[in-house]
């Protein structure tokens, strides 16, 4: 709490300052470092002021370049991000001379009622003791020698508390260490809660500074840049060009910018400010001005690198004013700082690679320092929460607001460390099953991934559906602009699989880099489904045309596989259209209840896959065990029950997992829906070569019969059965392991971006009708050639009438015989 009080205090403190020293007291303009700040009033005989905000904001401690008598003397109206605001003096550690009380306590009741402060005005604190323990532990608390403890402090940033055991509740007061680095030297500090006193010494700090801003003599509200190691007044003019190049296309130098003004769209929110000016310098911008699309300006923390050139940012309407309008303009800009505003780490814990956070569910958010662009110090902070107060794992890499601003690398991989980070996604089979696994820093800048590699981001605003809800292309585009993640990584490529919905050139959905592609990928699968559609339609109504079809064990499978085959493949022809619409691809119209219905659909037919095992197990049973069509008809029942229920039961199981899956919905959870197709391929297979290994059997003991002069000719229908129960099974196999295949490359994050193997798959999978079409055509074909040859041989080879009779009967019972074949 009080830590959210002193950063509020800071941003008012910070601008609000800005008056309170007169233009005649300004010094000559020297390099200043705000990591050592607090050194000035610490430890090389300055002397601490406490400010304090009366509406209820909270006070600081301040630390000014100026030591002179009138340096906290005015303070008046001043401009905060554009809202104007009344501050008021404020005071020096209390004396027995001073006019406002002689302790902390006498000193905030007489701000108090001088002010007319409300003590609970501010909703955090009660001002008034917040108020005397600032006071307290800068001006009464205790020096070197000085016994001290929790409620026992001593001074803010000139001592800390060393206690000489962790589990100790008291202490000796010691003098800080002019470098805090001083504190992780063996022997300084007598334990490791010493160690995190030590290193409370060095402040938290930021600029008390101002800016200015005019174009052509038309004055604009703006702010500067805060902490960059800088000289105290900085100021320059040229001609304003646009530089929003070094952001939008990531380019290092903005052309035609050598002695100018540089104007900066930051698009991402939150691109980091030494990033920037870094560019700006390289380029040879003398002053840098940036706007982003929040609706105020952003006084942002650059760093603690050096910064050679003003920095300030203005509000989006200004900001756009100038790109619309003022480009080639004279601009002059300027900036001032008159000192520091710091607050002492009452609550905050202070980390870094040195001193990692203890507590549970707790990391370091490495945002306080940047040295040569790299987070080294931060703070202990809660590992991220829902609003339901559920881990929210996605809240390590992507901050859950609108704009969803970027974390940066080092908070990132601390985050997950700590907080064990991963995602796991359900409804995606070929998302990254484990985030985490992000592999971050390359060698060369080169082998970094760019979501968008040509930096065209189209469309900022849309959501990615890839990395969880509410990532948005703008998001997107700065996490792997921000974090150094290999372009070679699957991440990577997964991700800038889905840059097409931004509007990037890229690999495209699932490779289809091009429109002719994407419509191959919606029309391919639809042709060959309504294909298969046909084929299965007309098995279908040939078998139930007629009756003594319809009664054979054989003939009833064939219905079966054909009906579910028809509903999986009408599901199959409609490819995207049940998808979600917010993936962009084309077709894609649907939403999740309708992509829930084709999942589901696509599922039943299923049951077409585990009908062809049942029609194995036929063949099995008529070849090798040579079963008559009476006794299998006393099993067919469960032949037939029991591909249904299992197709079905995986059907339904598998609704809460419906997603899509790149050409259609379907059940999108990794593995498991697979299983039952896997199983059945290897049973049809295993009992249609126990089959195989039977006919060949027997064929090779018919060949020893012939060789012994045997005239015997075989089994020749179990032979005939034996090659058509192949054929289907050819059939079976060019359908449902391309099916696996595709299933098994998605699940293992390898096939999102395959666009010829997705596109040949895609096709293949919904054909069984046609291959099963094309077989029982065969065999009809083929039998009613068998019969026309028998017809004309008998009438040409025999005459008499009663010969004639007895060729008509033979040969209606031959008919009959086989169409009674399967």
């Amino acid at each position: 709490m009080r830590c959210s009080l002193a950063i509020a205090s800071l941003l008012i403190l910070v601008s609000s300052l800005f008056t309170c020293i007169s233009a005649e007291s300004k010094n000559e303009s020297i390099i200043i470092d705000p990591l050592n700040y607090w050194k000035r009033c610490s430890l090389e005989g300055g002397e601490w002021s406490i400010c304090l905000q009366p509406t209820g904001y909270g006070l600081s401690w301040y630390c000014p370049l100026d030591e002179s008598e009138h340096a906290l003397e005015k303070l008046g109206n001043i401009s905060w991000y554009g809202i104007q605001t009344d501050f008021h003096p404020c005071f020096k550690c209390p004396t027995e001379d001073s006019p406002l009380g002689s302790d902390c306590l006498s000193t905030m009741t007489t701000l108090v009622e001088q002010y007319n402060i409300t003590p609970t005005t501010n909703e955090y604190e009660d001002i008034f003791e917040v108020g005397i323990e600032y006071c307290a532990e800068m001006c009464e608390a205790g020096l070197s020698g000085d016994g001290c403890s929790d409620e026992n402090k001593c001074t803010g940033g000139s001592h800390f508390c060393d206690y000489s055991g962790d589990d100790e509740l008291t202490g000796v007061c010691k003098m800080c260490p002019a470098d805090v680095g001083e504190c992780f030297n063996g022997g300084f500090s007598s334990s490791d809660r010493s160690l995190k006193e030590c290193y409370k010494c060095r402040l938290a700090c930021y600029d008390v500074a101002v800016s200015s801003l005019s174009v052509d003599g038309e004055e604009l509200t703006s702010e500067p840049i805060y902490s960059a190691t800088q000289e105290s007044t900085l100021s320059a003019s040229g001609p304003l060009v646009d530089c929003s190049d070094i952001i939008l296309a990531d380019v290092d130098i903005c052309p035609d910018a050598e002695g100018s003004v540089c104007l900066v769209e930051d698009y991402t929110f939150d691109t980091l400010f030494f990033d920037i000016s870094d560019k700006a310098e390289k380029s040879g911008c003398v002053a840098m001005i940036k706007f982003d699309l929040s609706s105020f300006i952003g006084g942002s923390h650059h760093s603690y690198d050096h910064l050679t050139i003003p920095f300030v940012s203005v509000g989006t309407n200004d900001g756009n004013h100038l790109k619309n309008n003022k480009i080639g303009s004279t601009a002059h800009v300027g900036s001032e700082i008159w000192g520091s505003a710091c607050y002492p780490s009452f609550d905050t814990i202070a980390c870094n690679d040195k001193i990692p956070c203890q507590d549970a569910d707790t990391y370091c958010d490495y945002s306080s320092v940047v040295q040569n662009g790299v987070y080294v110090e931060g703070e202990c902070v809660e590992c991220p929460k829902g609003e339901g107060g559920e881990p929210d794992p996605l809240g390590c890499y992507f901050e859950r607001r609108e704009a969803s601003f970027i974390k940066t690398q080092e908070e990132v991989e601390s985050c997950a460390k700590s907080c064990g980070a991963y995602l796991t996604y359900d409804e995606c089979k070929f998302c990254p099953n484990d985030i985490s696994a992000f592999e971050f820093g390359v060698e060369n800048k080169a082998d970094q991934c760019h979501f968008c590699p040509q930096n065209d981001v189209l469309h900022p605003d849309r959501f990615v559906p890839l990395f969880g809800k509410n990532i948005t292309c703008r998001s997107m585009q700065a996490f792997f602009e921000r974090l150094e993640v290999p372009k070679d990584s699957e991440n990577c490529q997964l991700a800038q699989s889905f840059n097409y919905i931004c509007g990037c050139q890229g690999p495209g959905y699932a490779g289809a880099s091009t429109q002719a592609k994407k419509n191959a990928l919606v029309w391919v699968p639809r042709v060959t489904a309504m294909l298969s559609v046909m084929g299965s339609l007309f098995v279908l109504i040939d078998v139930l045309r007629e009756r003594s079809r319809r009664s054979k064990p054989f003939f009833q499978l064939m219905a079966q596989m054909s009906f579910f085959d028809i509903i999986g493949s009408v599901a199959y022809a409609f490819t995207s259209l049940p998808i979600p619409s917010n993936f962009y691809f084309p077709g894609a119209h649907g939403n999740k209840a309708s992509c829930t219905s084709q999942g589901f659909f696509i599922q039943v037919g299923t049951v077409a896959c585990f009908t062809n095992v049942s029609l194995a197990v036929y063949y099995f049973l008529m070849i090798k065990k040579g079963w008559s069509q009476t006794r299998l008809k006393k099993v067919i029942l469960w032949l037939l029950i029991c591909p249904v229920i299992v197709g079905m039961t995986f059907a339904f199981a598998g609704i809460p997992f419906m997603g899509n899956l790149v050409l259609w919905c379907n059940n999108s959870a990794p593995w498991w829906p697979d299983i039952p197709v896997a199983i059945a391929i290897f049973v049809a297979t295993f009992i249609m070569g126990s089959v195989f290994w039977d006919v060949y059997k027997k064929d090779q003991a018919s060949k020893r019969w012939r060789q012994r002069g045997d005239s015997g000719s075989g089994n020749s229908i179990s032979t005939k059965v034996f090659w058509q129960s192949v054929w289907y099974l050819m059939s079976f196999y060019a359908t449902w392991p391309p099916y696996l295949a595709l299933q098994y490359f998605w699940a293992s994050g390898k096939a999102y971006d395959t666009y010829y193997f997705i596109l040949f798959a895609g096709a293949l999978v919904p054909l069984q009708g046609v291959w099963n079409w094309f077989v029982y055509a065969r065999n009809r074909q083929l039998q009613g050639l068998r019969t026309a040859m028998s017809s004309y041989i008998s009438s040409r080879l025999l005459t008499g009438t009663s010969f004639r009779s007895a060729n008509r009967s033979s040969t209606n019972r031959s008919s009959n015989n086989q169409s009674d074949q399967p």
